[in-house]
């Protein structure tokens, strides 16, 4: 059986990906994005035809190669790339016009052709479209793509969505009971999205690393990629991982909710019905898909610690990294050092200028830069325990007495309103006496008890307030049950 990944080629061009390895790969893409943002992020959002060949004409002005390498680019007219289908370019002549420089200015040649190329390669497509002419469209995959290329080339590094706390509600008892199969499903996406995003910050602090040692070479750049660069790809989800997102709050109580997901057979059925529903699979194939679900996130929050510790350590490492490599870079600052020692030979001479000098305290460069160890925290000594001297079984018997019992326990209150009712059978609540905290507690208790049915006394509750000092509560009568013994 084919599988899902396998099938790419199914849903997409085969050249899709040819105009971005071409030579001119950069006006490809600049292109492409600046018609992605016209369609999707701004004005004039339908992109007439002539609309895109404007941009295409400003694009190539402006690219480098333009200038670079104009010759090419005019050779680049004269190439009539076949298409996809393994037609040449001449069965979009009646649409699009031919493609000779004859036909108007050579940059205008050169849009329509490498406008026609991304049409060929599955970018993008025209179509008709009553009162407004030809419009130009991406694909359904191509804007996907795009999207995500722009937020590559934008060096868009999204925050932790959440990841832990989703994943946990969607696991809790009540939500998996109501829809398991949707459940687990979005649990296990869940799941895999959150360690994909800890391995990305894994390897990021490690790219950001290798650049420190490789390609800063002045204490600027140092300052740049460790506080600017650094703080926006790495920190903010460093700290989220460290606060809001914290795994370990979550893991254990997760895994036990999947010891007793695997336990409930009915959660179990209801997923398997829910899976062979969504997939058109057999009950005994839609059974293994949801074991083998239940295993992934089981397996991941097993590895997660893993992952976080390589994370802590690489985070320590760069700092350390980018405090020695800004130490050694200022030490071995020559033009620094120079300035200096001009000041010193100019005051031996006496003729140094006139000099204002502000002095402040260098913070960045304590041993605390850009990583706060974890606190340590003393360990606690063993103690011997008191030996306690002639212990008195009996007071230990009343002292765990008096913790264990209820001080308003239905039996206490009972023997309370049984002492205030006496000869009785019914009293009011104005009676009773409310003078301190406990009593005015005990009222609640009195209440509870008396409308329940299951007591000793009944409490009829009236619409009046009593109004006792700083006490209030409502007014009623207190009837001795016909069913008291």
């Amino acid at each position: 059986m084919q599988s899902t990944q396998s099938r790419l080629f199914e849903r997409i061009p085969r050249g899709l990906f040819g105009p971005l390895g071409d030579p001119y790969a950069e006006l490809y893409w600049d292109l492409l994005a600046n018609l992605y943002l016209h369609e999707f992020e701004r004005e004039p959002f339908l992109v007439l035809r002539q609309t895109a060949m404007e941009i295409a004409e400003r694009i190539i002005l402006e690219n480098p190669l333009w200038a670079l390498r104009k010759q090419d680019l005019e050779t680049l007219i004269s190439i009539d790339q076949p298409t996809s289908n393994g037609t040449g370019a001449q069965n979009r002549a009646d649409s699009r016009g031919t493609r000779t420089p004859e036909d108007g200015t050579l940059i205008r040649s050169l849009a329509r052709r490498i406008l026609g190329r991304l049409e060929d390669s599955g970018w993008i497509h025209f179509q008709y479209r009553s009162g407004s002419g030809e419009i130009m469209s991406f694909h359904p995959y191509a804007a996907r793509i795009l999207e995500t290329l722009l937020k590559v080339a934008r060096d868009d590094q999204p925050l932790f969505q959440g990841y832990v706390h989703s994943i946990a509600a969607l696991l809790e008892a009540k939500a998996f009971a109501s829809k398991p199969g949707l459940s687990l499903s979005e649990a296990k996406r869940h799941t895999l999205e959150l360690v994909r995003e800890l391995k990305i910050l894994e390897r990021n602090i490690h790219i950001f690393t290798e650049r420190i040692l490789a390609e800063a070479a002045t204490a600027a750049k140092v300052l740049e990629e460790g506080l600017e660069k650094y703080e926006h790809a790495v920190m903010a989800n460093y700290h989220r991982l460290k606060t809001v997102d914290n795994v370990h709050r979550q893991r254990t109580a997760i895994l036990e909710r999947l010891d007793g997901i695997e336990r409930d057979e009915m959660a179990i059925a209801a997923a398997v019905d829910w899976y062979a529903a969504q997939g058109g699979d057999q009950p005994a194939t839609a059974r293994i898909r949801v074991s083998a679900d239940l295993a992934i996130i089981r397996s991941r929050f097993d590895a997660i610690p893993e992952i976080i510790d390589e994370i802590d350590t690489r985070n320590a490492r760069f700092s350390g990294v980018a405090l020695r490599k800004l130490r050694y870079l200022l030490r071995q600052d020559r033009r620094t050092e120079g300035q200096l020692q001009f000041i010193v030979d100019a005051l031996a001479r006496d003729a140094a200028p006139e000099l204002e000098f502000d002095v402040y305290k260098c913070e960045l460069l304590a041993d605390g830069f850009l990583y706060t160890p974890p606190t340590e925290r003393p360990r606690m000594q063993p103690q011997a325990l008191r030996p306690q001297v002639n212990p008195d079984s009996d007071d230990i018997r009343r002292q765990a007495a008096s913790q264990v019992r209820r001080r308003f326990s239905r039996k206490r209150v009972e023997d309370f309103i049984e002492a205030l009712l006496s000869y009785r059978t019914s009293a009011e609540m104005a009676e009773l006496p409310v003078e301190s905290d406990d009593d005015y507690v005990r009222l609640f208790y009195l209440a509870s008890y008396g409308l329940d049915g299951r007591s000793s006394f009944t409490f009829s509750p009236s619409a009046e307030t009593i109004r006792n000092d700083r006490y209030g509560y409502p007014a009623g009568k207190i009837n001795r049950s016909r069913t008291a013994r």
